[in-house]
Order: structure tokens, then C-alpha cells, then sequence
């Protein structure tokens, strides 16, 4: 007796599976790029300590802290709106979601309003002392993170006017949130260094 082997056909319907995208990969990317950023920030912090260790008067200048204070006061709420907008994604609550990338972009650019007025304002250059480069550079430093964080986060709030992210896929969003906190960990350090312990 002859064995006969029997093969499926595929019908004109079927269509070969479509391997699922890779989940996560945005914020491993982004906790890698943070992570490049910290160890920049930590050199700079930790120059800025080495050059005062050896200063005699530190600082040769004082700086009024109101103006800093309203926008560390500024980034503490968008570290709240951020996390908000994370939160509403994931109860599928589309609306609540553009809501807080909103609020976070406007406050975003209160942050790098602030800032530059507090620069333009300064009475002295970014060469006039070694304090005054490092007022410049640390403040500098937030701010490229503030206009690259800003930019991450208006292209996310297109992808979410266009419904983009659900409870399930916001991977992106997600990354985008990592990115901006620590762009306020990068001001509030900068703050806590120059202006609360110089």
C-alpha cells in the first residue's frame, strides 16, 4: 500500500503572518541617549566643582534667584503633565492625553522663555569669569535639551492628534516622557548648582 502525503494548499486569501513590530525599542534607544547625556552633565557639574574648590571668592557675582525659582517651580509642573498624558494613554482617553502634551509644550516654552530672559539679563558676559562660563554652559546645556525635548513633543502630539497611540501601543509617548524628565532633572540640577549652592 502506497503512502500518500498530503499537502495543505494555501488559498488565494491566505496571507503569510506579519512578524509584529519590536515593542520598546524607542525607550531603550532613549534611556541611552539619557544616559550619554547624564554622564555629560555629571562632567560639567563636576568641573564646575573643581574650579570652585580653588576659587577664592565663589561667587564673584550674586544672582537673584526669583526669576530660576519660577522656572524650576515651571518644570516640576510639566514633570507632572508629562507623567499626566502617560497616564491618560494608558486608559485610552485620547482627549486627556493631547490635553496634557499641551499644557506640557506651553510650559515647555515658558522654560525656555524664562531662561533667556534670566541670559540676556545677566550683568556680566560668558568670558567675564569662570563662574559667569559656567552659568552660561549649565543653563545653556538645559536649554538645547528644553528646544530638543520641545520638538520631541510636538511631533508626538501630531502622531497623537492622528490617533496614533492607544493603551496598548504608546512606546513612543512613552520615550518622549523619558526624554523630557530628564530634561528637568538637567534644569533642576543646574539650578540646585548655581543658584541655591554656589
Amino acid at each position: 500500500m502506497a503512502v500518500v502525503e498530503e499537502t495543505l494548499a494555501i488559498t488565494a486569501g491566505d496571507a503569510p503572518a506579519q512578524p509584529s513590530a519590536p515593542r520598546g525599542v524607542s525607550n531603550v534607544a532613549t534611556a541611552l541617549l539619557v544616559a550619554g547625556e547624564a554622564m555629560l552633565l555629571a562632567g560639567l557639574v563636576a568641573g564646575y566643582y573643581a574650579v570652585r574648590a580653588q576659587a577664592f571668592k565663589w561667587p564673584p557675582v550674586g544672582l537673584g534667584t526669583y526669576l530660576p525659582s519660577i522656572v524650576a517651580v515651571t518644570m516640576l509642573m510639566t514633570a507632572v503633565t508629562v507623567q499626566w498624558s502617560i497616564w491618560a494613554i494608558r486608559h485610552n482617553d485620547q482627549r486627556t492625553t493631547l490635553a496634557a502634551l499641551g499644557v506640557t509644550i506651553f510650559f515647555a516654552f515658558a522654560i525656555l522663555n524664562g531662561q533667556w530672559y534670566g541670559l540676556a539679563h545677566l550683568k556680566f558676559g560668558v568670558s567675564a569669569h569662570t563662574y559667569g562660563t559656567f552659568v552660561y554652559l549649565l543653563t545653556g546645556f538645559h536649554m538645547v535639551n528644553v528646544i530638543a525635548g520641545i520638538v520631541v513633543l510636538v511631533a508626538v502630539l501630531v502622531r497623537a492628534v492622528g490617533g496614533e497611540f492607544s493603551a496598548d501601543d504608546h512606546d513612543t509617548l512613552t520615550a518622549a516622557a523619558i526624554f523630557w524628565q530628564f530634561a528637568n532633572v538637567a534644569g533642576l540640577v543646574a539650578y540646585a548648582v548655581l543658584f541655591l549652592h554656589p
